[in-house]
C-alpha cells in the first residue's frame, strides 16, 4: 500500500505518479491533487486550505519500504475559486539538491590525498545529512594539487575530484536516513546480476520491455584542455647582479613556486606576499603568477642573486584516441578526428589536466548505447550499479551503468501496479548537473589566491602516464613543448 507523508502528516494524492531517480541529477516526483487524509472525514475540500511550507519533509512508502524521501520545493497553480476544491500539485526533490544549494565552501585543500579531500568536504556538509560512504579508488592515496573551494559547493568539488581521479561518484540513501557520498573506479562499481536475453530471465524478473538506442552527441576522440595558468614542469634558474638601489627584482617569467634563492652563493629566506600579511618575516617576498620579487634585506651593490623557480605558465593538453580516429577515417575516407575543447581555469597542475582529458576520452570516446529496461512489480537494479548485458548482438555486449531509475505507481481501486524503468549507459555517462549553472561555475576558477600552494609529493615528470593503450598526449606550454605516446597500458 502506497502512503505519502508531508511533515509526518499523511496526505492523499492522485493514484498515479512517477518517481525519477538519477545518478547525479536531483531525483524528483510530482504529486497531484494533494490534500491531508484527515479531510476525508468531513469531505470539505472547498472550504479547507492546505499549504505545506517550502522545504517541508516528504516521505513516500510502499508498505514499510521507503520509496522516496525529500523536500517540497514547488507548487503548480492553485485555485482560490471559492467554489472549487483547494487541492495542490507539489514537486518534491530529494536531499541531493542540498549538495548544490547548501552552503558554499571557503577553504583550501592542501597536501591532502584524494580520500582525505573527499572526507574534508563531506565533513563540511555533514549537518545536511551527508556522510562518507565507500571510497574504492586506485588513486585514493594520490596527493592532489592544491585546490581552492572558494564560492564552490560540495557538488562542484566532488565533480572536480571525480575528474582528476577518473572516478565515478554518486549518493546512496542509507538505512540511518543519511545520504552517503561514494567514489569508485569505474571497474569497481558494485555489480548487479547480468541481464540475460532469454525467455526464462524475462519471466522470472517480470520484464515488460527492453529497448536500446545509441547517440554521438557527446562523442569525441580528441580532447583539448586549456588552462590560463599552471605550474610548469621545467625548473628555471636565473642570475642577477644587484644595482645597489632597487627595492624589487624582475625576472623573465611569472613565478609559480620558488625552490631556492641564494645571495653570493648562500641560501636566504623567502615567503609569499600572503604569508607576509600574516606576519611572516623573510628576506624576499613574491606572488604566484608575478615575476616581481620584493627585497626585504640589506644588499650590497654587485651582490649576486640566483633564483631557482618553477614558472607559472599557460597550460594546454591534448589527449587523443588514435584507434578511434583511424576507424572513423577508414569509414568516411576523410580525417577522422572528432575534437572538443574545454577551458579549465580551476586546474593549476599539468598532470591533472592530463587526467581530466583522459577521463573525457575514456567515458566519451565512443557512441553512448542506452538501454531502457522495464519491469513490473519487481525492483531489480539500483542507481550507481553496473551490469553486464548478455546481448544477442555483439555491439551491445558490454557493461552498463544504471544512471536513471523511474518508479511509476499506477493504482486502480485497491489494486496497485508499480513499473520500474531503468536507463543504462555503456559510457557510464551520468554527468548531467544538479542545477543548470553548476557545470560552468565549477570550471571557472579554482586557482589559489596569491601564495596559497604546495609542492606535490610526486614531482611531475616530462612524460604523461596513460591508462589506455591507444592514446596520445600532447602537452604544450609557453616556452616548452612535449609529445609523448605509450603503446601499452599501465
Amino acid at each position: 500500500m502506497i502512503k505519502v507523508y508531508i511533515e509526518n502528516e499523511e496526505v492523499v494524492c492522485d493514484k498515479s505518479f512517477t518517481i525519477n531517480e538519477e545518478f547525479l541529477s536531483t531525483s524528483s516526483v510530482i504529486l497531484n491533487n494533494v490534500y491531508p487524509k484527515s479531510w476525508e472525514t468531513t469531505h470539505n475540500y472547498v472550504n479547507n486550505f492546505y499549504l505545506p511550507k517550502d522545504y517541508s519533509k516528504c516521505e513516500i512508502y510502499n508498505d514499510d519500504t521507503l520509496l522516496f524521501e525529500g523536500v517540497v520545493r514547488n507548487t503548480g497553480n492553485i485555485s482560490l475559486n471559492p467554489r472549487e476544491p483547494k487541492l495542490l500539485s507539489l514537486e518534491v526533490l530529494d536531499y541531493k539538491c542540498l549538495l548544490s544549494e547548501g552552503k558554499t565552501l571557503d577553504l583550501v585543500i592542501a597536501n591532502k590525498t584524494i580520500a582525505q579531500a573527499i572526507t574534508i568536504i563531506v565533513e563540511q556538509i555533514q549537518e545536511y545529512g551527508f556522510e562518507v560512504g565507500v571510497i574504492d579508488l586506485d588513486s585514493a592515496d594520490d596527493v592532489i594539487g592544491t585546490y581552492s573551494t572558494l564560492d564552490k559547493t560540495a557538488y562542484d568539488v566532488f565533480q572536480y575530484i571525480g575528474e582528476i581521479s577518473q572516478a565515478k561518484w554518486f549518493t546512496k540513501r542509507e538505512s540511518n536516513g543519511k545520504l552517503s557520498i561514494n567514489f569508485y573506479d569505474s571497474y569497481k562499481i558494485p555489480r548487479a546480476n547480468n541481464i540475460e536475453y532469454n525467455k526464462e530471465y524475462w519471466e522470472q524478473n517480470n520484464i515488460v520491455d527492453l529497448t536500446y538506442n545509441y547517440n554521438t552527441r557527446d562523442y569525441r576522440n580528441s580532447q583539448v584542455i586549456n588552462s590560463s595558468g599552471v605550474f610548469s614542469d621545467s625548473l628555471n634558474s636565473e642570475n642577477q647582479i644587484y644595482d645597489g638601489y632597487s627595492t624589487n627584482l624582475q625576472f623573465s617569467l611569472p613565478i609559480g613556486k620558488i625552490v631556492d634563492i641564494q645571495v653570493n652563493d648562500s641560501s636566504v629566506s623567502y615567503a609569499t606576499q600572503t604569508e607576509k600579511e600574516l606576519g611572516i618575516t623573510a628576506d624576499f617576498y613574491y606572488s604566484v603568477n608575478n615575476n616581481i620579487i620584493e627585497i626585504n634585506t640589506d644588499l650590497q651593490q654587485g651582490a649576486k642573486i640566483e633564483l631557482q623557480y618553477y614558472p607559472f605558465v599557460k597550460g594546454r593538453q591534448i589527449v587523443e584516441n588514435e584507434q578511434e580516429i583511424s576507424r572513423i577515417s577508414n569509414q568516411i575516407s576523410r580525417l577522422g578526428r572528432i575534437s572538443r575543447y574545454e577551458n579549465r581555469n580551476d586546474v593549476t597542475d599539468n598532470n591533472e589536466l592530463i587526467k581530466i582529458g583522459q577521463s573525457y576520452i575514456e567515458f566519451k570516446g565512443k557512441a553512448e548505447i542506452e538501454l531502457k529496461l522495464t519491469t513490473l512489480n519487481n525492483d531489480i537494479l539500483d542507481i550507481g550499479q553496473q551490469v553486464y548485458f548478455e546481448a544477442p548482438i555483439n555491439d551491445l555486449k558490454s557493461d552498463y551503468l544504471v544512471k536513471k531509475k523511474t518508479i511509476k505507481v499506477n493504482k486502480t481501486g485497491d489494486y496497485e501496479n508499480i513499473f520500474y524503468e531503468y536507463k543504462l549507459s555503456n559510457t557510464y555517462n551520468g554527468e548531467q548537473a544538479i542545477n543548470y549553472f553548476d557545470n560552468q561555475r565549477r570550471k571557472n576558477e579554482g586557482n589559489l589566491e596569491e601564495g596559497q600552494f604546495i609542492t606535490r609529493n610526486v614531482d611531475i615528470q616530462d612524460t604523461a602516464l596513460i591508462v589506455f593503450d591507444n592514446l596520445i598526449v600532447e602537452e604544450a606550454q609557453e616556452n616548452s613543448t612535449l609529445d609523448c605516446k605509450l603503446d601499452s597500458p599501465l
